[in-house]
């Protein structure tokens, strides 16, 4: 696994938190 690999899941991974916190608290955002 290379770097560009690694920054890819990283950053789907905190959109995939960022999407599922808009549905659990739709208040906060």
């Amino acid at each position: 696994m290379n770097a560009v690999n690694l920054i890819g899941l990283i950053l789907a991974a905190a959109l995939a938190v960022l999407l599922v916190a808009a549905l659990l608290f739709p208040e906060r955002f």
